[in-house]
């Protein structure tokens, strides 16, 4: 996974206001693009695989640990609003 400098200070500045230090990604169901997941700021979860990107800790329920390695995190202002974006991942068929 990957954490842009820019996402990097947008997560730090709501994990601060939420008291929270862990930025978790978890398994939501399946489609036939794979695996669906959402992202939370969540302490660490028993099973979850744990790493530090970017200075920022992740943790990922084993379910989509593997999917959430071949992610990039970004963080886009454009004319629609701003917020963190996710690319990479697999593609629909």
């Amino acid at each position: 996974m990957i954490i842009t400098d820019k996402a990097k200070v947008f997560i730090e500045g709501v994990m601060k206001e939420n008291g929270v230090s862990t930025l978790r990604f978890t398994f939501e169901g399946a489609g036939c693009c794979g695996p669906s997941y959402a992202m939370t700021l969540q302490e660490a979860q028993e099973n979850d695989v744990t790493e530090v990107v970017n200075g920022i800790e992740v943790a990922m329920d084993p379910k989509v640990a593997d999917i959430a390695q071949t992610l990039t995190l970004d963080y886009v202002e454009d004319e629609q609003g701003a917020g963190l974006v996710i690319s990479g991942g697999s593609s629909c068929c």
